[in-house]
């Protein structure tokens, strides 16, 4: 495990989530955000957020997969307690491991400022949530928090260059605000 702070909290990709520790010798189970995603390779580096704008630096061992889980073993971590300390953590790669440009993920839409087909502010994106059915879009919206899913029926346009997401058929999501 190193510490790790030379590169801009843009560059780590959130791929999955640390659930729990899974036998005695530290292997993990993790659930990816991604299931169908290649974002798991032994090759590149993964990191774990430890504390404000810090991430601790783990090298993979040996990983597998499961039908609904990934489990993963990291050099350093090889027993149960130690794994322990690691769940309930968020999995992070580096961008540039992922071979993704900025505009690739969803964890790239948070910013974004919000508005409805009829061009109403709605608010901005402060998270992606990711839901067993699909992916949900999580906006403040005049200090009230709302979701709204990442599916054809409510998004219109999503418009990397001016950081915005038009929705539409979405007045239910939206009538509190």
């Amino acid at each position: 495990m190193n510490s790790n702070s030379k590169h801009s909290l843009d560059n780590f990709i959130p791929i999955g989530k640390i659930i729990k520790p899974k036998g005695l010798k530290g292997e993990v189970k993790v659930f990816l955000y991604n299931t169908d995603s290649n974002s798991v390779k032994e090759d590149i580096d993964f990191f774990i957020n430890s504390k404000k704008e810090c991430f601790d630096s783990y090298k993979l061992e040996r990983f597998y997969k499961t039908s609904k889980y990934h489990l993963l073993k990291f050099h350093d971590i090889d027993d149960r307690d130690k794994a322990f300390n690691i769940c309930d953590k968020k999995l992070y790669v580096l961008r540039e491991d992922l071979n993704g440009a900025k505009g690739t993920y969803l964890v790239d839409l948070i910013g974004f400022f919000v508005k409805d087909e009829f061009g109403k502010n709605c608010g901005k994106v402060i998270d992606v949530i990711n839901l067993p059915t699909n992916n949900a879009l999580l906006i403040n919206c005049e200090n009230k928090e709302i979701m709204i899913p990442i599916i054809d029926q409510f998004i219109k346009l999503f418009d990397y260059e001016n950081e915005l997401i038009v929705v539409k058929n979405s007045s239910v999501f939206l009538e509190e605000c």
